[in-house]
């Protein structure tokens, strides 16, 4: 099946987005003209490629014009989102467009170059943590693409005595991850009450009483909380 989304990054907030595409079985691809990072994301079990997205051809290769439906522009730098977008733009001007933004004044040079939505991951959003949270991130970006809900709570999830994630690390966690929930990071009771974001690319060891956040339907939080407290990984 052709992918119908076209990630551009392969950082951490990329593979969070990669993560939540594959768990709702939506077909996409990854790019980044980083070799490393390409190679780090498809260690992480991610379908990744290497190109250049300065060039209008190898975009045109990839989809964008053809049957990609949608562009994250999710690169590390402003001005790279800036030039995707506009790159992206002409040739497929029906194209959804969302991007990320380092520094707020960069939000309406992404919008000028074509962007629907420009969002910023490390904007304060004001939830039930300990201190400050990034704004859902993953969730505005996919509010319309992947969710298609309204029932989107934010959850303090602690990880109960017995738990089979006592020792276990925050990758592991994620590899078993079935819910429709995102994983917004954890909070270390033996280090203090700092958020450690998922996003941060840390690959937290977890224990006892370790506070994991997360977003999502209740549902799903309820089921991602069912799954921790077993004593044993689930199938």
């Amino acid at each position: 099946m052709a992918p119908k989304f076209a990630l551009f990054g392969c950082n951490p907030l990329a593979i969070e987005v990669a993560w939540r595409l594959s768990m709702t079985r939506l077909p996409f691809i990854m790019l980044d003209r980083d070799t490393a990072k390409v190679e780090a994301a498809r260690q992480e079990g991610l379908e990744a490629e290497r190109i250049d997205y300065t060039d209008d051809d190898a975009l045109r290769s990839v989809g964008i014009g053809s049957h990609i439906e949608g562009v994250f522009c999710l690169l590390g730098e402003d001005s790279e989102n800036v030039f995707l977008a506009i790159s992206a733009r002409a040739l497929a001007p029906a194209l959804r467009i969302v991007a990320a933004c380092r520094a707020p004044e960069a939000a309406a040079k992404l919008l000028a170059a074509g962007a629907d939505k420009v969002v910023d991951p490390y904007e304060i959003s004001g939830a039930r943590v300990h201190e400050l949270i990034e704004r859902p991130e993953v969730v505005e970006l996919m509010e319309h693409t992947v969710f298609g809900m309204q029932d989107l709570n934010i959850a303090e999830v602690t990880i109960p005595g017995g738990s089979w994630l006592h020792g276990v690390h925050l990758s592991e966690l994620r590899r078993h991850m079935k819910q429709n929930v995102i994983l917004l990071g954890v909070v270390d009771m033996e280090r203090g009450k700092d958020l450690i974001f998922s996003t941060r690319g840390i690959d937290h060891n977890l224990d006892y009483d370790d506070v994991l956040v997360v977003i999502g339907p209740s549902r799903e939080v309820e089921a991602f909380h069912a799954m921790i407290a077993g004593s044993t990984p689930p199938a």
